[in-house]
């Protein structure tokens, strides 16, 4: 994230003000939970729209976020989720010739990280928002406070923060095959884009720590007993609101009872089987494989790597 956050400051309507009129200010747009791109050659450009290009994309914009400083230039959110879609194409053709709204999740690859991230959180903040509009309190209508990083009801003085729902995805491996062949564990479910396989992954219950919660959701999903739950890395991953931590895990189970409400299909494969999988993106295959940016990737990669 190469934005300077500014907690602090953001608290001060003077300063946040004094910002949204700086001649610096730059302001990306969100619509239906996509992001504003410039495509030049099928190579994605995140678009930065000058403040003085963007009066009308913020005077019709729900919420208007500060994300933070990129160097001196001040960067907000403009969250146009009001807006039948024939509207905002019409404002985004004056202030944003030749762009268009883009699924995050297409091009998230494509990005340079830095800017994926400010996308991201883009995304984040304006599904929060969307989400919080009455106080769970009192009903009442809630109001965006500190730059958009709180909303705040005035009926009941309730104070609301955003939040991310915790996840673990796990990565299973058998523990000492008959065959001394290394296997691990993928699974799908109709959540999946089609003939994709994964890691196992669910959220964490309440009063549960990270590491039960992949023993339970290993166990729940496909019937397995796994030992030695390991944590190896985390991954923001604001589709729309979770934060995943990756773990490695082993089993001396050997047979899968899946449960089909919620997988489709789940079983273990050699790391010469998954070399032979595709993208899920690219040409057809009988298994492809979660997209590279995704942590399930990631720790699906190293497994590999591991055996090769």
């Amino acid at each position: 994230m190469p934005l300077e956050r500014h907690a602090d400051l953001r608290q001060q309507s003077e300063w946040l003000n004094a910002q949204l009129a700086s001649d610096d200010a730059l302001v990306v747009v969100i619509w239906s939970q996509m992001n504003l791109v410039r495509l030049t050659s099928g190579i994605p450009e995140p678009v930065y729209l000058r403040i003085s290009d963007a009066a009308l994309i913020l005077g019709n914009a729900t919420e208007v976020i500060y994300l933070g400083h990129d160097g001196q230039a001040p960067v907000f959110a403009a969250d146009l989720a009001q807006l039948p879609e024939r509207r905002v194409l019409k404002i985004l053709g004056h202030a944003a010739p030749e762009c268009e709204m883009v699924n995050l999740r297409r091009i998230g690859t494509l990005l340079e990280p830095g800017q994926a991230s400010i996308l991201a959180l883009a995304r984040a903040m304006a599904y929060w928002h969307q989400n919080h509009k009455f106080c769970s309190q009192c009903g009442r209508k809630t109001h965006s406070k500190r730059g958009g990083h709180m909303r705040f009801c005035e009926a009941c003085s309730s104070e609301i923060f955003p939040r991310i729902d915790p996840a673990v995805i796990m990565l299973v491996e058998q523990n000492n095959p008959i065959d001394g062949i290394p296997r691990c564990l993928l699974g799908r479910h109709d959540k999946l884009p089609k003939r994709m396989y994964s890691t196992l992954a669910g959220f964490v219950d309440p009063v549960e720590n990270l590491e039960q919660a992949v023993i339970r959701e290993v166990y729940e999903e496909a019937g397995l007993r796994v030992i030695n739950p390991t944590y190896v890395a985390s991954q923001p991953w604001p589709f729309p609101a979770s934060m995943m931590f990756g773990f490695r895990a082993s089993t001396d189970d050997r047979e899968i009872v899946i449960d089909n409400n919620e997988l489709e299909h789940a079983a273990w494969f050699s790391a010469d089987e998954m070399r032979s999988f595709g993208e899920f993106d690219g040409p057809n295959t009988e298994i492809a494989l979660p997209p590279k940016d995704s942590i399930a990737r990631g720790l699906i990669d190293t497994w590999l790597a591991e055996n090769a």
